[in-house]
């Protein structure tokens, strides 16, 4: 079965329904995560600490909640860089957290003792994202299916048989290959031997050695050609179905995610934003990132061939500074307006992102004449003209077509940026545009379908609000005792965290 991965790509709609069907999987969660931080801290070396130099937290993972039931899988998608690979090692303890809990069969893993993170190791495995770097090149394939079989000294007693461990092992080796659609033939051959798709095939193998129950899947495909990917899922579905499976999928193409997940949650700058079961995903929507995500997926239709597709504007925050509120609010297409400003919603994201551009990108009206004289190359007669300077500016960010006391408004920025004060000239647009979405950070709420967006508040928004009270505005937990926040209610896909926990 060597040749496996040079057919034709095999379909795998269908894969979910059928393997959900049949009273679906228990409720119970197998893997509950609540509140999983994982910050990366920089100027924190002893020559810092003895300067006083205050360390910079970059923050990865910033309070995940999370369950994965007993046989589902859960998916977790997002942009490169959202921190879903960063979550997904965290709670296997293969980077240690900053805060937060996970429970595995309801065993605290983050309290585990080396001894008792040794048995966990035996039920939990992970398949990682590239199937050339997590191979060891100096090891055959053999040797390293069977290199987790060592370390847990499996199997603990002689086989009754007659073979040694080893031989025990090496068949054990074989028979994992086979199942995976190799050859036990190829056992004494090496990495670079074998395709894209044969390798994850012998990574896949690897993770299930030591028979777990539950496996991260760290986009097991992404790295894989069209024409191998539904070979890898399928082969991930029938395993899956054999031999009682529970994974978590990570990946950033929700084609894929639809085929395989029976729930997703959506990660966006370390946080969740929206969680539910697939369709409900796909079909509703909730939050402007999960429906901007779904927007570039491509269309098989020929009707959709020649849609518009309007990118996100700007580029994901510094997860050294992220924005505060809603960490989407710098990119959002529906940012809120404040109660004073009513304009079209694209003149409106215009403003805020000229302002976040003068506030967190070090722009600078110095660069903005640098462009105007590169575009009058060899001219002698170029001057520096303000008219032109806003204009450039109006068409970068479609400020035409305001009137009245904003147009004013914006106007007066222009003016100020034009003469060289940046500081002042966001200032000026901070007082008079400030959304609600950058007051206050929204909750995760809801049971079955959750959202973290101020647009499915139950309440209007009031900036004059106690950070207590938040919760309740924004159809949130916030300021509930802790047992009436973290209550098992619904199903518990993303409990709600409260203020006191951002």
């Amino acid at each position: 079965m060597t040749d496996a991965d040079d057919g034709a790509p095999v379909e795998t709609v269908g894969r979910r329904e059928a393997r959900s069907g049949g009273g679906g999987a228990p409720d119970e969660p197998l893997v509950r995560v609540r509140g999983l931080r994982k910050y990366y801290y920089e100027d924190d070396s002893l020559l810092d600490r003895l300067l006083g130099r205050e360390p910079t937290s970059v923050k990865a993972v910033d309070g995940v909640d999370l369950d994965v039931r007993r046989g589902e899988t859960l998916g977790v998608v997002g942009e490169s860089g959202c921190g879903k690979s960063t979550a997904g090692e965290t709670l296997l303890r293969l980077r240690e957290a900053t805060d937060g809990t996970v429970e595995f069969d309801g065993e605290d893993v983050m309290a585990m003792s080396d001894e008792e993170l040794t048995r966990f190791r035996r039920r939990a495995g992970i398949v990682f994202q590239d199937p050339f770097s997590s191979l060891d090149p100096r090891m055959t394939v053999g040797d390293i299916v069977i290199e987790g079989l060592a370390i847990h000294d499996e199997p603990a007693d002689p086989p009754a048989d007659g073979r040694s461990k080893r031989e025990w092992r090496r068949d054990r080796a074989a028979e994992l290959l086979e199942r995976v659609g190799l050859s036990a033939d190829q056992i004494d051959r090496y990495p670079h031997e074998f395709s894209g798709g044969q390798r994850q095939r012998v990574g896949i193998a690897r993770a299930l050695a030591l028979d777990p129950e539950f496996v991260v899947l760290d986009e097991p495909v992404s790295a894989l050609d069209v024409s191998v990917q539904a070979q890898i899922l399928n082969l991930l579905g029938d395993l899956q179905e054999e031999f009682g499976l529970t994974y978590l999928f990570i990946a950033h193409d929700l084609s894929v995610v639809r085929h395989i997940c029976d729930r997703v949650a959506v990660m966006y700058l370390g946080e969740i934003v929206e969680s539910g079961p697939t369709d409900a995903i796909f079909e509703s929507p909730k939050h402007p990132y999960t429906e901007a995500l779904l927007e570039a997926v491509p269309r098989a239709s020929v009707e959709e061939q020649g849609r518009r597709v309007d990118a996100l504007s700007g580029d994901v925050p510094s997860p050294r500074d992220p924005p505060s509120g809603c960490h989407f609010r710098t990119r959002c297409p529906e940012v809120i307006q404040p109660p004073t400003i009513d304009i079209p919603q694209e003149q409106y994201r215009g403003v805020m992102d000229l302002r976040d551009r003068l506030e967190r990108e070090g722009f600078s009206a110095e660069s903005v004449w640098e462009t105007l004289a590169s575009e009058h190359a060899g001219d002698d007669e170029f001057e520096r003209d303000p008219v032109a300077f806003k204009e450039t500016l109006r068409e970068e960010f479609d400020l035409h077509g305001l009137t009245g006391a904003t147009m004013d408004t914006v106007e007066d920025a222009l003016e100020i940026l034009v003469n060289g004060r940046e500081g002042e000239a966001a200032d000026r647009l901070r007082d008079a545009f400030t959304s609600p979405c950058e007051e206050e950070e929204p909750i995760l709420t809801g049971e079955t379908h959750a959202v973290s967006c101020h647009l499915h508040a139950d309440e209007d928004y009031d900036v004059d609000l106690d950070p207590e009270d938040v919760g309740t505005a924004m159809g949130g937990m916030a300021g509930m005792p802790d047992g009436a926040r973290n209550s098992d209610e619904g199903d518990g896909s993303a409990a709600p965290t409260g203020p006191e926990d951002r």
